[in-house]
C-alpha cells in the first residue's frame, strides 16, 4: 500500500497500487499521515520524496469504491484521513519533494500542490475532474488556490480538466518538466542538493513560509523579522558564516 525507504538522509515514500493508479483508500491516507509525522521527526531524514508506483500514474486521488457506502460517518471518515494526510503535508518541517510520474488528478493534485517542490515527467497529467461526476474538489482545492493564481485553478475546477505538464508548468503547479526516462536521476539530484542545506535552518525556513503566508503584509513583515533574528542565533547560521569566510564547505549540526 505505501512503502518507505530510506537512503542516507533522503526518505522515499511510494505509493503502491499501481493497479488502482496509486489511488489513497482511508487506511491508506491515515498511515501515510502517520509516516509523515515519523519522518519530520526523524532527525536523520532531511528531505522526503514522494511518488507512484509504476509509469502510469503519482496519485489518482481517493479509491472511488469508497464512495459507494452511503453511510453519513464512513463518508466523514474518508473526508477526515484526507483532511489530517493535508495538514501532515501542510506542517512538515522537513522538505517533501514530489516526483509526478504519471497522472496527478483529485487528491493527488492537493499533494502536488503541498508539496515544497514538484517535479514532473514529459507524460504526468493534472485535474481535478470531479465536477464532470456531480462533485466537486472541497478540500482538494484549499491547497491548489495556495499554489496556482486563481483564475488557472478555477478554469481546471470548474471545466474538470485534465492539463499536460507543460500548462502545469506554466501554472506554478511544478517546477519542472523532464523527460520521462530522466525523472528519477534529475529528482534524486534535487534530493541530495535539498539534503545538504542545514536541516535546522531548514525546518525554521519552512515554518517562516507557512505561517507567514497568509499574515497582511505589515504582520507577516513583523513576523519575519523576528524568525530571521532567531535564525540567526542559530548554530548553523554562525557556521555558515564561518565556512564562507574560510572559503569551505559547512559542517551543519543534525536537528
Amino acid at each position: 500500500m505505501i512503502e518507505v525507504r530510506k537512503e542516507g538522509p533522503v526518505a522515499m515514500i511510494t505509493l503502491c497500487k499501481p493497479e488502482k493508479q496509486n489511488r489513497l483508500n482511508t487506511e491508506a491516507m491515515i498511515l501515510l499521515a502517520q509516516r509523515l509525522g515519523e519522518l519530520d521527526a526523524d532527525s536523520e531524514v532531511r528531505v522526503v520524496m514522494i511518488t507512484g508506483m509504476g509509469d502510469k500514474a503519482f496519485c489518482a486521488g481517493a479509491d472511488i469504491s469508497e464512495f459507494q457506502d452511503p453511510g453519513l460517518m464512513s463518508q466523514r471518515k474518508q473526508a477526515e484521513a484526507f483532511r489530517h494526510l493535508c495538514l501532515a503535508l501542510h506542517s512538515m518541517r522537513t522538505p517533501i519533494l514530489a516526483k509526478v510520474n504519471g497522472v496527478a488528478v483529485g487528491g493527488g493534485m492537493a499533494m502536488v500542490s503541498l508539496a515544497h517542490i514538484a517535479l514532473a515527467s514529459e507524460n504526468a497529467r493534472f485535474g481535478t475532474p470531479e465536477i464532470n461526476v456531480g462533485a466537486f474538489p472541497n478540500m482538494v482545492m484549499a491547497a491548489i488556490l495556495r499554489t496556482v493564481p486563481r483564475k488557472a485553478a478555477l478554469k481546471m475546477i470548474l471545466m474538470g480538466e485534465i492539463v499536460g505538464a507543460q500548462e502545469a508548468l506554466s501554472m506554478g503547479l511544478i517546477n519542472a518538466v523532464v523527460p520521462k526516462e530522466e525523472l528519477d536521476r534529475v529528482t534524486r539530484e534535487m534530493a541530495e542538493k535539498l539534503a545538504s542545506k542545514s536541516p535546522s535552518v531548514m525546518a525554521l525556513g519552512l515554518d517562516s513560509v507557512r505561517l507567514s503566508c497568509d499574515l497582511p503584509y505589515p504582520h507577516a513583515l513583523e513576523y519575519l523579522q523576528e524568525m530571521g533574528t532567531l535564525i540567526r542565533q542559530t548554530e548553523d547560521f554562525k557556521e555558515g558564516s564561518r565556512a564562507f569566510l574560510e572559503k569551505r564547505k559547512p559542517k551543519w549540526k543534525t536537528l
